[in-house]
């Protein structure tokens, strides 16, 4: 939604108006400097407040990086690029030289511009602990496992909190929203054009809020609807990925480039998995058991077909997996990542509100009725597990992004996403006014990396301010 676009490579009103939004004033500048000897590529860091309520206050880093337009006289300006997360560090993936393989219809327009969140990347990092721990239950089916699920978070919250203190509260959405307005105020832009994938999509969606007479040319992809709430955030998304993995199934069946083609694809998942919770396969790091399995389906079932195939991946994973070999789940899993800054963001923006093993087994239930395989091996369920003990409240409880004053904004999507479904997109495009929806009838997630129609139609916006007249 999320992370798993970064691997295979987010509201309230009270919030904004307590904060003063002059963020110009508060930043610092940028001195450009080669990322690598001999590079195009231009990195640097820029200072920022801390807290963005106290201006004067301490400050934290932010890693930025630059890819000079071709064509320096002709130039629309900077194109602002977020991959997804929470966490998702494009400075960093700028500055290995990837801008060219992601966004090459932009290279001659734009100078690209993209940088790595507070708390990740080469920016000020969080390093605490991984967001699910190994051996603690992940779908518990006790109330002793559901009190293990929640002490294994508040320990990892507090892990942090002992280690980066003020940074950890101050790691939200709306904070690093305000952190890109700075960045572009020390760019010396105008106006904001921004492509966000994923989670990048709400974070572009929380800067239109901020700021909008700063917005240029945004566009909104592989939406993340902080509206939806987390009991519909999980269960539309276990929906989609039971539909993803059946249709991995029959690619499977169909498919002689499968490492399981000519099997029963589902049964020899539910075997695996079974056998994995009786007895753990074998590991990089130990034992892994089903619920290692299960996590690492969000990472592997979606695509994102303009930078990577999941999906023989995926097929040679079990193939191994039904032979005892547990390690290519183990080393794409949720459980054991060790990317904190996933979870401390998500704990802020996304908390999973849970009200006790009650609760906890009733929203399990309800996944498993929608998406009996999949049940609630999903990035939503993920997060809600990760925080259900986090000590910091969150600072951006759920509901509507309202956006006015804004010129057009165009959202897009898949009609078959597996992390972001599609209902996240069509409610998000009635909460920004003017905006255009655009979708792709096809599977992965984001119209952007799996449909060449969308990619042609998000350039006419980006390049010539076209918006599409119809979808793809």
């Amino acid at each position: 939604m999320w992370k798993s676009l970064t691997a295979a490579s987010i509201v309230g009103s009270l919030v904004a108006a307590a904060v003063p939004v002059s963020t110009a004033a508060a930043a610092g500048t940028l001195d450009w400097k080669a990322c690598k000897p001999g590079a195009v590529e231009q990195c640097a860091t820029l200072t920022v407040p801390l807290d963005w309520s106290k201006p004067a206050g301490p400050t934290t880093n932010v890693y930025v990086a630059k890819v000079p337009a071709k064509d320096q006289k002709h130039k629309l300006g900077a194109l602002f690029f977020n991959p997804g997360g929470p966490g998702g560090a494009g400075g960093s993936i700028f500055a290995a030289g990837l801008a060219d393989v992601v966004l090459p219809q932009y290279r001659d327009r734009y100078d690209l511009v993209s940088f790595d969140p507070r708390g990740t990347g080469s920016s000020s990092q969080l390093d605490c602990g991984p967001v699910l721990r190994r051996g603690v239950p992940v779908f518990p089916k006790s109330k002793a496992q559901y009190d293990a699920l929640v002490a294994s978070s508040r320990a990892t919250g507090e892990q942090c909190l002992k280690q980066h203190g003020d940074l950890m509260r101050n790691l939200d959405t709306r904070t690093v929203a305000r952190d890109m307005d700075a960045i572009r105020a020390a760019l010396g832009e105008s106006k904001f054009n921004y492509i966000g994938l994923s989670y990048g999509s709400y974070l572009g969606t929380l800067y239109a809020q901020q700021f909008p007479r700063r917005v240029g040319r945004m566009v909104l992809d592989g939406i993340l609807d902080h509206k939806q709430g987390p009991v519909r955030l999980m269960l539309d998304e276990a929906k989609e990925m039971e539909a993803g993995f059946n249709r991995f199934a029959a690619w499977c069946s169909k498919g002689v480039s499968c490492a399981l083609h000519g099997q029963d694809v589902g049964a020899v998942w539910d075997a695996t998995v079974r056998k994995a919770d009786k007895t753990p396969l074998t590991g990089p790091h130990g034992p892994v058991n089903g619920d290692v399995l299960r996590m690492a389906l969000p990472t592997l079932l979606p695509l994102t077909s303009m930078v990577s195939d999941n999906w023989p991946v995926l097929a040679t994973a079990l193939a191994k997996a039904a032979k005892g070999d547990g390690t290519d789940f183990a080393n794409v899993s949720y459980v054991g990542d060790p990317e904190t800054a996933y979870a401390a963001v998500s704990c802020m923006d996304l908390p999973g509100e849970l009200r006790g093993y009650a609760d906890a087994r009733a929203r399990l239930a309800l996944a498993k009725a929608v998406a009996p395989r999949v049940g609630a091996a999903v990035e939503a369920w993920a997060i809600t597990a990760a925080c259900a003990g986090w000590p910091i409240p969150p600072s951006n409880p759920w509901g509507a992004t309202p956006v006015h004053g804004t010129p057009p904004i165009l959202i897009t999507s898949t009609l078959h996403d597996p992390s972001t479904p599609i209902t996240n997109a069509r409610s998000l495009a009635r909460q920004i006014d003017n905006s255009r929806l655009l979708t792709a009838d096809t599977y992965g997630h984001t119209a952007y990396f799996n449909s060449a129609c969308a990619r042609d139609r998000i350039a006419d916006y980006l390049l010539d301010g076209r918006l599409p007249a119809a979808n793809c």
